[in-house]
């Protein structure tokens, strides 16, 4: 097999980038969250993929063929604006991976409560279950990501296959309301335009932050594909329209059975599978495995997640950032396996602490919150090499995407102010504020603080790598 100058293995395919691209992007339960806003869901939706999803593409397209190295944001912010920047955005990133997948034991504990029907009660907000259900996920996480991209990526492939068919399923249902004349149809795809206000800003930032963001995900793994300079920006032209389509059709699908103020945020997709298939027979039995597909896909984003964010600590060590133990590779499987237990056992710690302390729900809302505020400071950096990226004078980037990246550059700051302000739903939205603000705060200065550590070690280093070259040249002359 092949390997690139650092001995990774070239895993990925073109049509294994396709299939991850759909696994790290989509998730289909944000249709019930933006079908929380009825018929003007539409206008939502287009104006987040032409502001964010399409900027985002095109940078990423653009970056991904000029700079095809293993790392991808870290790398591209590292060479576009400063290693200090860069840092910061690999260390954002992966903050956000372990914060997200910190809940997941109780994500999938509920959800297969919500498969099961009436007989899962039992289930809901189990913490021994969750606890298990955390251990098995991360040690499934380690395992793959441990053995090779070549086993890895097959979580992505079945995980999409499952999320295009379970959109097939919505499409149908879709198809077949607007055939039987269902009133509510009319009004499910409508052009009909949201009312300008700080509630409309706010929705609109979390459907283009939290659904149509991801495209930079693949770029992470560049040295492990094998023409990353073309593949990266190919999987990315044949994955945008599928994924664009999956959610503007989905959410008409939700608002075809579901009114918005009856919209079930945690199970939007089987609802509505509930409503239009029914319960019993073959509609419950397509309800329970559509269930059991976002599982499946669920787990196998974090499986990819994983992988993703293990790199990023595996390049700082390359720049000497990092202790040269995060770069260390497996003999046989070529792969970071002490960075992938690092990142997999921090989501395990902090999935632990958040079912400890369960019961303090605002809490855990608080670190999800500082996660994607984290997640919002990695694009404003991304965004940041087109706008302000003057080390790259050499890469003309054009008007044309000068403009687009400060779109989305302007759509990531409203999310990141959106995270740190929030509208309603917590008991006291200033001191929920000051703790989002204060984790983000505290997780970027933990970030710098090892950036100036590892930055002296490098010098360091490269002093004494300096010194001993001086003296192997002056044995060699005596």
């Amino acid at each position: 097999m092949e390997t690139g100058k650092h001995g990774l293995k070239r895993e990925l395919k073109l049509w294994d980038l396709v299939p991850m691209q759909i696994t790290v992007i989509v998730w289909l339960g944000w249709t019930g969250f933006a079908a929380k806003q009825g018929p003007t869901h539409l206008v939502l939706w287009l104006l987040a993929i032409v502001l964010f999803y399409l900027p985002l593409a095109a940078v990423v397209m653009k970056l991904g063929r000029s700079m095809p190295v293993e790392g991808g944001v870290y790398q591209w912010v590292k060479q576009g604006v400063s290693p200090f920047a860069g840092y910061l955005a690999g260390w954002n990133y992966t903050i956000y991976v372990v914060s997200i997948f910190a809940v997941a034991g109780s994500f999938i504990v509920n959800s297969l409560a919500y498969a099961a029907g009436p007989r899962g009660s039992w289930m809901l907000n189990n913490r021994p279950m969750a606890l298990g259900l955390t251990v098995l996920v991360c040690l499934t996480a380690y395992i793959f990501n441990v053995r090779g991209l070549h086993l890895a990526k097959w979580w992505g492939n079945a995980a999409a296959v499952l999320m295009v068919g379970t959109f097939l399923v919505l499409l149908f249902l879709l198809i077949r309301a607007a055939a039987s004349g269902l009133p509510s149809t009319r009004v499910s795809l409508s052009f009909a335009w949201p009312a300008a206000s700080i509630l409309t800003l706010n929705v609109f930032t979390k459907i283009a932050m939290s659904a149509l963001s991801g495209f930079d995900g693949a770029a992470i793994f560049s040295e492990e594909c094998r023409k990353p300079e073309n593949d990266v920006a190919r999987s990315v032209i044949i994955a945008a329209p599928l994924i664009a389509v999956m959610y503007i059709l989905g959410t008409g699908a939700v608002l075809a059975y579901v009114p918005p103020a009856k919209v079930d945020l945690a199970a939007a997709v089987p609802q509505v599978m509930q409503a239009g298939l029914g319960t019993t027979g073959w509609g419950g039995a397509v309800t329970e495995i559509a269930s059991l597909a976002f599982v499946i896909s669920y787990v196998a984003s974090i499986v990819l997640y994983i992988g993703m964010a293990a790199r990023l600590p595996m390049v700082a060590g390359w720049d000497g950032f990092l202790p040269g133990w995060w770069s260390a590779l497996h003999p046989r499987w070529r792969t970071p396996t002490k960075a992938i237990a690092a990142v997999t056992l921090a989501i395990f710690a902090l999935g632990c602490l958040s079912l400890w302390g369960a019961s303090n729900q605002e809490a855990l809302e608080a670190g999800v919150g500082a996660g994607f505020g984290c997640y919002c400071l990695t694009y404003i950096l991304l965004f940041s090499v087109v706008l302000f990226g003057f080390r790259l004078k050499e890469r003309p980037w054009g008007l044309g995407l000068t403009l687009a990246a400060l779109a989305a550059f302007v759509v990531s700051c409203c999310a990141l102010i959106f995270e740190i302000v929030p509208l309603g739903e917590v008991a006291n939205p200033v001191v929920f504020g000051l703790k989002v603000a204060g984790m983000i705060f505290a997780m970027n200065a933990l970030g710098a603080f090892l950036y100036w550590r590892g930055s002296r070690r490098a010098l360091k280093l490269g002093a004494d790598s300096a010194s001993q070259a001086e003296l192997g040249a002056e044995a060699n002359i005596d």
